[in-house]
């Protein structure tokens, strides 16, 4: 079965997570890739300035998984992502 196309999003958290973690590019599997709008300022992430102003916020969640474990990464609208270790 033909892999799926990356996004430029996925790709960027692809690069980021193994320049973190050392991980294999060949067992990073994404789960979600996705435009959305945050409820609030702090996109969707507790340890990103606790809850944030109550603020719509255009954004991106990229979610991955390696061996079985989930990595969440959120963005703004800049698309600077970060991993969100306790998601809203």
């Amino acid at each position: 079965m033909p892999s799926q196309p990356v996004s430029g999003n996925a790709q960027t958290v692809i690069s980021l997570h193994q320049a973190q973690f050392a991980t294999p590019a060949e067992q990073i599997n994404v789960l979600i890739d996705e435009a959305l709008t945050w409820p609030a300022s702090n996109l969707g992430c507790s340890d990103n300035g606790g809850i944030g102003r109550a603020v719509l916020t255009p954004g991106f969640r990229v979610v991955l998984e390696v061996a079985g474990v989930r990595y969440a990464y959120h963005a703004g609208r800049d698309a600077q992502f970060f991993l969100c270790n306790t998601p809203d």
